[in-house]
């Protein structure tokens, strides 16, 4: 006994040391587990707020069955907006238009030709010409940017300019 009395008084500074340094690391590491416990509770209730005493898989069904319903409504619109995308092709989406004289020194320019195209290029040329007695419109159907009745220079240029205006192209959103 009188042997571990001389060991520990040769030794006390240095037990003092290491009781003090592991008593501060355990202080540590209580403060850094109460740190990630906080954490977890926060975490907790907020997994469990809105719950009104419900278990966490009536919870987690009730959401799975909101998220097929949102699935089943987004596949409607996704077909509606497809079938929507298909009629807008036949829709007239190219427009060229030109203005004109076609009497030399009589009146201006007056009279017009109006190209109003499809997707494909089918649809009508209208042709108003105006002179000082009279004036008239004409409508040529129009087929694959082909007419079967001739074509005026200036319901060629209409065609041409309905093709340029082009804004977008549907077949991109399909």
């Amino acid at each position: 006994m009188e042997t571990l009395y001389q060991t520990l008084n040769i030794y006390k500074l240095e037990i003092i040391l290491i009781t003090f340094f592991l008593a501060l690391l355990s202080a540590i590491l209580v403060i850094i587990n109460f740190r990630r416990t906080t954490k977890t509770i926060r975490r907790y209730k907020k997994l469990m707020r809105g719950m009104d005493n419900k278990n966490l898989e009536s919870m987690l069904l009730n959401h799975l069955d909101t998220v097929e319903k949102v699935d089943t409504k987004i596949n409607k619109l996704d077909k509606n907006v497809n079938n929507i995308l298909k009629q807008l092709e036949s829709c007239i989406q190219n427009v060229g238009m030109v203005r004109y004289n076609p009497f030399d020194h009589m009146g201006s320019d007056l009279s017009f030709s109006v190209a109003l195209l499809n997707q494909q290029g089918d649809g009508v040329v209208l042709t108003g010409l105006y002179s000082r007695e009279s004036s008239a419109i004409f409508a040529k159907p129009i087929v694959n940017m082909k007419s079967k009745y001739p074509l005026s220079d200036e319901e060629k240029q209409a065609i041409d300019l309905s093709i340029k205006s082009k804004m977008y192209n549907i077949s991109t959103f399909l």
